[in-house]
């Protein structure tokens, strides 16, 4: 990138804003809404620990395809054995197809927000032959990288508009406005939270993505590898908590199901105008994660099995498509995602939250591999810090469920 200044940070981003798109869909919404509305501001602290998280880890992950030219999910196969990457990538794949039948259904509905006469599984299916087509397009990865970049601006935009519309609202005392706690109840909407926002599998296909813009070490020296790892986290963390107080502000005590109870939530109090702005922003999230969600699975999977992939590899194209169809059909049957899916699903985020986690550590302190960018102590640190702060808040959550179960 032969660029300076302001024109060089700007043509820097890209990788950031396709996992913002990524993480940013129906599901995430209606939980980071669901957070505020059941727990006040109790849980607002999680949101910085998640987004820190997610920030430290991805900056990792990107530092170490930069410096040795592999994905992560290659140097662990390579490093420390297929098993742990097969395992990863299996989770990983078998997690987004789960996840992508929530993601049909929200297209579906967004359009159905904007369209009210059209059912929201046709909505759906509009939503899977636009992106089954946009797999076909040459220089996929560019024409993603713009294509993302707007709807994420798109959304941010929106959510604050939501958020500034419920500034009004008298606060009744329903529930909390302290930023820190762990409210009873609030263990598995916290795991939930952290498979959205702060995945470590998105991550590591995020290393993927850093490989096709072309970074190089510069961009570490110069920065502009972590201002791409800023930019997303930021963007990320301002639509989620835009959710998040939204929930708090204007649903204390009344938990949603989906975005269509939130859309009706905003209408009855600000007006009917917000059910064309809020479903533009809806849709933009729903259809962002659709279309990416699948090649984040099968990109992991076929690293972890030593195959080739890229945005623009057929094989994971036609893999991505199939993924797409496996939620629609699965949608049309069900409706949505059956419950046994999504615990399947969030099984394997909770699984693959340690692999990756250790790993990447490991991997980019290898002085054979990262020379002189290995990762200094202080950020060694932090990666160990952030590391073992969630997983010991996930294995005290995974304790809470499974004596609720057992009682």
């Amino acid at each position: 990138m032969q660029k300076s200044g302001l024109r060089y940070f700007l043509a820097a981003l890209g990788p950031g804003f396709i996992l913002a798109a990524t993480s940013i869909g129906p599901g995430s919404i209606v939980s980071s809404t669901n957070a505020g509305a059941n727990f006040g501001y109790n849980l607002f602290w999680w949101f910085l620990v998640m987004l820190a998280f997610r920030a430290v880890f991805s900056l990792a992950m990107n530092r170490y395809t930069v410096v040795t030219g592999k994905p992560l999910m290659v140097g662990i196969r390579e490093r420390y054995g297929k098993v742990w990457a097969v395992l990863a990538g299996v989770f990983a794949f078998v997690g987004q197809c789960v996840y992508g039948i929530g993601n049909f259904m929200g297209c579906g509905l967004g359009l159905n927000m904007l369209f009210p006469g059209l059912p929201v599984k046709y909505g759906g299916l509009i939503a899977l032959v636009i992106c089954a087509l946009l797999f076909f397009l040459k220089d996929l990865y560019k024409k993603m990288e713009t294509v993302m970049k707007v709807l994420v601006g798109v959304m941010a935009v929106i959510f604050i508009i939501s958020l500034i519309g419920t500034f009004g609202i008298p606060y009744d005392g329903t529930v909390s406005h302290s930023l820190v706690g762990i409210p009873t109840g609030s263990t598995a909407l916290m795991l939930s939270l952290l498979g959205t926002t702060a995945s470590l599998g998105t991550c590591a296909w995020g290393s993927s993505l850093a490989k096709e813009k072309g970074y190089t070490t510069k961009d570490i020296d110069q920065g502009g590898l972590r201002s791409d790892v800023i930019a997303g986290v930021v963007a990320i963390g301002v639509v989620s908590l835009c959710c998040f107080f939204v929930g708090a502000n204007l649903l204390p005590g009344q938990p949603i199901k989906n975005g269509m109870d939130l859309l009706n939530a905003l209408s009855g109090l600000l007006g009917a105008w917000v059910r064309p702005v809020f479903g533009i922003g809806f849709l933009a999230a729903a259809i962002s994660s659709f279309m990416m969600a699948p090649k984040l699975g099968i990109n992991l999977l076929l690293q972890s099995l030593d195959q080739d992939s890229g945005m623009e590899n057929r094989l994971e194209n036609i893999i991505s498509i199939l993924m797409l169809v496996f939620a629609a059909v699965i949608g049309f049957l069900y409706s949505g995602a059956p419950a046994q899916m999504l615990t399947l699903a969030q099984i394997g985020g909770v699984i693959n939250t340690p692999i990756l986690g250790i790993m990447t550590i490991l991997l980019c302190n290898r002085k054979d591999e990262m020379g002189e960018y290995r990762v200094n102590k202080p950020f060694t640190v932090a990666l160990s810090i952030a590391y073992v702060f969630v997983m010991v808040t996930v294995v005290n959550n995974l304790i809470n469920i499974v004596s609720g179960f057992l009682r």
